[in-house]
């Protein structure tokens, strides 16, 4: 397969791994980019909170049932809209109805993300509470799905407070020593061996946020250990398979995705992508231009990069899975 599905002149570095079940069927890259440059996943993180929540959840730590506010302390959370009635499904789930305190407009007129892009700044749990809980609800909990950051935030403090231990102890013991993983690692301030990220031509590292997502979007790895966890995740490996089974996907503010079981879903009808056939995809993107889906209809993995915060990569997606 050759390189013009990458040939946009907004994606200046990329890097793509296709495989049908467990044989690599395409391998892409632009801009001095491989499979084994580490790279910001971004938002792909969630997945890695859902998986170690998931697996705390088969520990019988705690269950999808359980309420934020007996999870937490009343006077970290008990401030957030309607905390009394949040449970880890609707945070596993993004149906918390809480906002999004990075990319919806906050009381002063201001929104987080476009400020970051701006000016790099770490934005640590006590601020990212604080935020969100100035911005009134989007529903109430269990009512409709709302794309927002502090669900996987607060899930990661839920299991580290359970735990005892860090995100990158419960990191490493549930996904990356099971997998074999040496190079998935949390973001941190000095990071020195990652891939810059663009915001149209201009490329930054944007290290101080990076380091404080975290839990939400903090994840550095390279494109080869990225595929090693999406099979993992999706086959069940590192939790019961259960907790992906019959997802009920709700549409987010993002349309058209949906998001359901921790993941996020794109299916586009024929009649409006007529040109470019777009199967159902599960797993997850990030506003860095990263991703990692699943297509169960041709059995294909894809993950990757186009490093490019101006461009979403659902073109690229479904222009190589219809090629392979």
């Amino acid at each position: 397969m050759d390189n013009t599905i990458l040939s946009n002149k907004k994606i200046h570095q990329a890097t793509v791994l296709a495989c049908r079940g467990e044989q690599k069927v395409a391998e892409l890259s632009k801009g001095g980019m491989t499979c084994d440059s580490s790279f910001a996943i971004a938002s792909i993180s969630k997945l890695y909170t859902h998986a170690i929540t998931f697996a705390l959840i088969d520990k019988r730590l705690l269950a999808h049932t359980s309420r934020l506010v007996d999870l937490l302390p009343a006077d970290r959370v008990g401030h957030l809209p309607n905390a009394e009635d949040v449970t880890v499904r609707h945070l596993i789930d993004q149906t918390s109805g809480f906002a999004n305190h990075e990319l919806d407009k906050l009381p002063d007129g201001t929104v987080l993300f476009k400020e970051i892009l701006h000016q790099d700044r770490a934005v640590d749990v006590a601020e990212s509470l604080q935020l969100a809980a100035a911005l009134p609800p989007k529903g109430q909990p269990g009512s409709r799905a709302y794309y927002a950051d502090i669900n996987a935030l607060l899930l990661g403090e839920i299991c580290q407070t359970l735990t005892g231990k860090t995100l990158p102890a419960l990191l490493a013991e549930i996904i990356c020593q099971p997998l074999g993983l040496k190079n998935t690692h949390y973001c941190t301030a000095n990071e020195n061996n990652i891939t810059p990220i663009y915001n149209g031509s201009h490329a930054a590292f944007w290290l101080k946020y990076l380091s404080a997502q975290m839990a939400q979007g903090g994840i550095v790895a390279t494109n080869y250990e990225l595929m090693q966890f999406l099979q993992a995740f999706m086959k069940g490996q590192l939790f019961s398979k259960n907790h992906l089974t019959n997802p009920n996907f709700r549409r987010i503010q993002f349309i058209p995705l949906k998001y359901g079981s921790g993941m996020m879903q794109l299916k586009i009808p024929r009649i409006l992508s007529p040109f470019v056939p777009a199967p159902e995809i599960i797993g997850h993107s990030g506003s860095s231009g990263s991703f990692a889906f699943y297509c169960p209809s041709k059995n294909i993995f894809i993950t990757g990069t186009i490093n490019q915060i101006q461009h979403r990569p659902f073109a690229v997606i479904y222009r190589i899975i219809n090629k392979v």
